[in-house]
């Protein structure tokens, strides 16, 4: 392992959480002031199981860890699935996927495709990374159809940040099941951390509107 790896890994181990944490916290006073409602709930509790994720995943090496992360991750994706269709049943300006539907395709076509890449790759964890798949990919579906929806920076905040979450998360994915990437950890952390950033920022937005 290349001694900047290595120092990646470090810093992931220590700073990840408290990354995920920090966005809680002030998520949670933007709530209090602003508006506690199923969208801002639905929001934190996507941050609080996104953050249980990072816990577990700091002991993947030391039993079936990896398995529970992906399922807190996974329970945080719908968490947040939830909370942007809140948006799509509250506004009803047609969605994108009238206006738009090449970019539905696309990011259906994606998913697909990846899991495509990566599948021979999974063993015994196929089944799990399947339902991930299709989750998040509805996660970033559901995020692209707020579109009009909201303010066009609350949009903006939260369809790159989920697509920052895909792209993380595809990194991770091929790295751990099929080619070592060098410098993953530093590309995973700064993906996802943006992505959590970009996410938390659009939902304050969000608040702030309907405030």
């Amino acid at each position: 392992m290349l001694a900047g790896e290595f120092m990646w890994e470090e810093i992931a181990f220590i700073t990840k959480p408290f990354l995920v944490l920090s966005l809680l916290v002030i998520f949670l006073y933007y709530q209090r002031k602003y508006n506690s409602n199923r969208f801002s709930r639905f929001i934190s509790l996507g941050l609080f199981f996104c953050l249980a994720g990072d816990i577990l995943l700091m002991f993947q090496e030391f039993g079936d860890y990896f398995v529970y992360g992906l399922s807190a991750f996974l329970i945080g994706h719908i968490f947040y699935v939830l909370a942007f269709f809140r948006t799509y049943l509250e506004n009803h300006e047609i969605p994108l996927i009238k206006q738009q539907g090449w970019v539905m395709v696309l990011i259906v076509a994606y998913g697909y495709l990846f899991f495509q890449q990566i599948k021979d790759h999974l063993g015994e964890m196929i089944g799990p990374v399947i339902i991930y798949t299709m989750v998040i990919t509805l996660m970033l579906l559901i995020a692209a159809n707020r579109y009009k929806k909201v303010s066009p920076e609350s949009f903006r905040y939260i369809f790159f940040g989920a697509m920052l979450f895909v792209a993380s998360d595809s990194i991770l994915a091929w790295n751990k099941f099929v080619h070592h990437i060098d410098y993953s950890h530093a590309l995973i952390m700064t993906t996802y951390g943006l992505a959590q950033l970009f996410i938390t920022t659009g939902a304050v937005l969000q608040l702030k509107d309907q405030a």
